[in-house]
């Protein structure tokens, strides 16, 4: 009866183990040849490359928008705004890092979610099936992380990416704003500097330009000053929507994994007494205990 018993279970485990290896044989035939080319197809993805083109396309305009006002500051006598074009020629390199960190963020989309589902998925499955079969906990573990890693190729440039254009799409107003009011104020500053009416000065032609009273270096110094606290709060915002949202969305997405992993499901362990066996114990223990000699 014993032997039947344990000759039960250790069918029953192996049916289990089956079970897995089939399951996941299934999908990694299903990542293969399905998911791989599917899935970067999709509306979700091929909308994820257009707003990451598209903000790439804004860090081009934004980086040419400085340039000009650099240019057009420069253009102005007695070279009083040379210290604010140098400062305005520095930001370029902050766009240099956010169009290389949006360049590496559709390289994943457009390449990264096919190669995720047609190698690091499939690998990591494969890795599965084997520790699996070997009874090898560490290879296993290793093929979780793997899994992890390649669903984290995914799906956390889309969501940070949709989750950026719903969250902060009033930010991202903002800066196309910067940008067109810098690329009109550079217009109109190279068109009063291409004029040689001597009639008005320097400053009138720029009241009449910007409507606005200049009536000295102060005021437009402080113009200018405005348009680069405009353009560094634009810096800030395109490197949060760029940068540190993906990065904020990929730690909140291996806490959530962690989570799911480390969640214990087991009950926990709660003795049921019976009353008849209490009674007995109860009386047991108030019997007498003889005394050792």
């Amino acid at each position: 009866m014993l032997q039947k018993k344990e000759k039960g279970e250790i069918t029953e485990a192996k049916a289990k183990v089956l079970a897995k290896i089939l399951l996941a044989v299934f999908f990694m035939v299903l990542s293969i040849f399905v998911l791989a080319y599917e899935v970067p197809r999709t509306k979700y993805v091929q909308s994820t490359v257009e707003s990451l083109e598209t903000s790439r396309t804004k860090i081009m305009e934004f980086s040419g928008a400085t340039i000009a006002t650099s240019l057009a500051i420069t253009a102005l006598p007695d070279d009083f705004g040379t210290p604010l074009a140098d400062t305005l020629a520095d930001m370029n390199m902050y766009f240099i890092f956010i169009f290389a960190v949006l360049f590496v963020e559709k390289l994943l989309v457009v390449e990264g979610v096919k190669f995720s589902f047609a190698w690091i998925i499939p690998i990591a499955l494969g890795l599965y099936i084997l520790g699996t079969l070997i009874t090898k906990d560490s290879i296993k573990l290793f093929a979780k992380k793997l899994l992890i890693f390649g669903m984290a190729v995914v799906f956390v440039i889309p969501v940070s990416t949709h989750f950026t254009e719903k969250v902060c799409a009033d930010y991202l107003v903002y800066v196309d704003d910067t940008i067109a009011e810098a690329n009109d104020g550079a217009q109109k500053v190279n068109e009063i500097m291409a004029t040689e009416e001597e009639e008005t000065t320097i400053f009138d032609k720029l009241s009449a330009a910007f409507k606005t009273a200049m009536s000295g270096m102060n005021d437009l110094m402080e113009y200018f000053e405005n348009v680069i606290k405009k353009f560094i709060n634009s810096i800030a915002i395109m490197l949060v929507t760029s940068f540190v949202m993906p990065l904020f969305i990929l730690i909140i997405f291996r806490w959530l994994i962690k989570e799911l992993f480390s969640l214990n499901l087991s009950l926990p362990q709660v003795k049921i007494l019976l009353p008849g066996k209490n009674k007995g114990e109860k009386a047991a223990s108030d019997l007498p205990q003889k005394e050792e000699a």
